[in-house]
């Protein structure tokens, strides 16, 4: 039987799945995170090998991680220098496709997802950080340096004081997106606008059971995420925008951002669509798999 592996690289764990022709998956296993490159080089062997074991051999192999490339990974200090991809193709013995998970995700929705049937489809994910990828005529376009989609470290436009704090971010700058959308500064805005402490998760709660204050913060944030969409509006004009990550879930999210964007847009109604992501926290691996059979 025809079939794929994806491997996502994590920065706890090793997932690997297989997939058939259709997309179904077979199988999914996770391995973790190992404390020398040998050792890593190891494992993904072994996640290949037993899944291997159990369907045969795969027509193709592709990998996912959270870097722009394959030998940028500098949460895991011994990949640091490595050439991962050369030696993964040598371990096994064939062309192994590599892409930054925000890419791998945004590749999934547009093939087999949310976004299937669309020509231009910007993968966004939301929660602890924020990211994207962009996919176009069913290919992923990462750009030269791999960078293309990370909105996440983009000013946000149209910055008002009243969309919050602008916090010095890791890449080196102050305001980004990132800081201003992902998980953290919602929960840094709620404080700031009721005096109280929670988390977003805590916060979309409040807000489907009528509380009116987490009411009032997610109205105020939806402007904010609406402003920050403008940058992938404006850059990438997408059809669709797939949404993931732990905010993909908040009430109203769909509903509330279209209506607002438009106040910023250049075009005041813009057509495209924005929408829950279909396949969470497996996208990864389920893009990388599709990378390593598109080639």
């Amino acid at each position: 039987m025809e079939h794929a592996i994806g491997l996502d690289i994590g920065g706890s764990k090793i997932a690997g799945a297989a997939f058939d022709e259709k997309g179904r998956e077979l199988a999914q296993i996770a391995r973790p995170i190992p404390d020398s490159y040998e050792d890593f080089l190891e494992t993904c062997r072994v996640v290949v090998w037993q899944l291997e074991q159990a369907h045969g051999q795969a027509d193709s192999i592709g990998v996912c991680a959270p870097y722009a490339d394959a030998n940028v990974c500098a949460n895991l200090p011994f990949l640091v220098g490595k050439n991962l991809r050369r030696d993964l193709e040598i371990l096994f013995s064939r062309s192994v496709p590599f892409g930054n998970d925000a890419n791998c995700a945004a590749l999934a929705e547009a093939l087999e997802g949310a976004g299937k049937n669309h020509r231009a489809v910007f993968g966004l994910i939301m929660g602890t950080g924020v990211g994207g990828g962009f996919v176009l005529n069913g290919q992923v376009w990462a750009g030269t340096n791999g960078l293309c989609g990370e909105i996440g470290h983009m000013a946000l436009p149209y910055y008002e004081e009243s969309d919050g704090e602008r916090v010095p971010c890791g890449c080196g700058q102050t305001g980004c997106i990132e800081k201003l959308i992902a998980g953290a500064a919602l929960a840094r805005l709620y404080q700031t606008l009721t005096g109280r402490e929670a988390d977003a998760k805590q916060i979309a709660e409040q807000a489907r059971r009528g509380d009116a204050d987490a009411l009032r913060v997610l109205d105020r944030y939806y402007t904010i995420v609406a402003k920050a969409m403008i940058a992938v509006l404006h850059s990438f004009d997408p059809d669709i925008i797939t949404v993931s990550g732990g905010l993909n879930s908040l009430p109203g999210l769909y509903e509330e951002v279209p209506k607002r964007w438009g106040r910023y847009a250049v075009c005041k109604n813009p057509a495209t669509k924005f929408v829950p992501a279909t396949f969470g926290a497996t996208a990864g691996v389920r893009g990388a798999a599709l990378l390593g059979k598109n080639g």
